[in-house]
């Protein structure tokens, strides 16, 4: 979970580590951790959306993006989700000191002094926020749902803490009913339904009442005449043909399994092997400017998975899954300069008949034009490096249908 540096989400690195200069690079930047922090937010990854919008705000310092009284109050929010109230309070704020025209700042305000119990104050707070956007549906609502409860709960006039209300656990007590033998009558089988549950009470609930008057449980079912004849017959049969049931011998099948039964291969070291043959020493030309080089794989790492080769009622099956991270570098004509990029692939599975699940890292996207240029390479399934692995990917999946 942690990198070198000690930081959360390395898959947040190249943003985490970043410290842009210019102000276009800060303003790129924020938007890209806003970009992520909500992407986080959606997921209810908390606490990473948390350290998202932390950074956004710290690396920002000066708001030349404009954009970070939106990451107060988005930070705000994954606050109140956590259930750091005191904190997200203070973060919206934030949000309102920097732009008191932000509706969303006077709802997540609003939002946390509900949940403080301080509900006149957090009415006050929406007042402002629908002369603000009398429109505004989300104000609307919960403007509604705090006067609604604000009975529910009280503020102690000592020392300002909040008391909450004590939920009461009602027990509820059944009592059986023993009913007399002479009430149950006796019913001709006419193949009608059996009574439902619902309409049973006493101590027969959780069981059926057949239609000649015997109870007994859901799990005993008998077939009506009916549904007999829809079935038909269906006792066991002798088969008097052997070859009627033969199952095909599949090629490839150990010698023993005469019967086609269950069988499974591990395929997984040869898997492992054929897939860094391929992709080792992987070479591209680049032609488009800036990106005018040799782009290489110089490594694959963190190959995980497995394959396996299964025999199923006669049939084969090809079975396998990974993934594996590329390390690229590209080497800049005309300088002594390289820059490096990482692709992780993210499903490489007989599931998956595309390979586009891959997540790019390029450390100096944010440093250097170089790194910039090569991370909107990279992430383009039309990348001339991302097309040359597919190919290699597809020629190891015909190869491994061979066995």
């Amino acid at each position: 979970m942690f990198n070198s540096d000690g930081l959360p989400f390395t898959r947040h690195s190249d943003v985490l580590n970043a410290d842009p200069v210019e102000k276009d690079d800060v303003c790129r930047l924020v938007e890209e951790i806003k970009r992520r922090g909500n992407a986080a937010f959606q997921q209810k990854s908390l606490q990473e959306a948390d350290v998202l919008y932390s950074k956004g705000i710290q690396c920002d310092s000066e708001n030349c993006s404009k954009n970070v009284h939106m990451l107060y109050a988005n930070r705000a929010a994954a606050k109140l989700e956590m259930g750091k109230v005191e904190e997200a309070l203070k973060d919206a704020e934030s949000s309102i000191n920097m732009e008191p025209k932000y509706t969303k700042g006077y709802f997540r305000k609003a939002q946390s002094l509900a949940k403080l119990c301080r509900h006149k104050e957090a009415l006050d707070v929406l007042d402002i926020a629908r002369n603000l956007e009398p429109e505004n549906k989300s104000v609307s609502t919960l403007y509604k749902e705090i006067s609604d409860s604000k009975m529910n709960c009280t503020q102690e006039s000592m020392n300002g803490t909040t008391t909450q209300t004590q939920k009461k656990s009602t027990i509820v007590r059944t009592e059986s009913v023993k009913q007399p033998k002479n009430e149950v009558k006796t019913q001709a089988s006419t193949g009608h339904l059996a009574e439902d549950d619902e309409n049973l009470s006493g101590s027969i609930r959780g069981y059926k009442q057949l239609a000649d008057g015997r109870v007994t449980t859901f799990f005993h079912n008998e077939l009506d005449d009916q549904t007999k004849e829809l079935i038909g017959d269906i006792a066991p049969k002798l088969v008097k043909d052997p070859n009627a049931v033969q199952i095909k011998s599949v090629e490839g099948a150990s010698a023993w399994n005469q019967g086609n039964t269950f069988e499974e291969k591990n395929m997984t070291a040869w898997a492992k092997e054929k897939i860094e043959a391929l992709l080792q020493n992987l070479s591209v030309t680049c032609q488009a400017a800036p990106l005018t080089g040799q782009l290489s794989v110089v490594s694959v790492t963190d190959l995980n998975g497995d394959a396996s080769i299964a025999v199923v009622r006669g049939s084969k099956r090809y079975i396998y899954e990974f993934t594996f991270r590329l390390k690229c570098s590209l080497a800049i004509n005309g300088t002594d300069e390289k820059v490096e990029g990482y692709l992780k692939y993210l499903d490489f599975s007989s599931d998956n008949d595309d390979y586009d699940e891959v997540e790019v890292d390029v450390p100096s996207r944010y440093q250097t034009e170089y790194g910039k240029a090569l991370h909107a390479s990279l992430a383009s399934t039309s990348s001339p490096l991302r097309q040359e692995v597919a190919k290699r990917l597809a020629l190891f999946e015909k190869e491994y249908h061979t066995f």
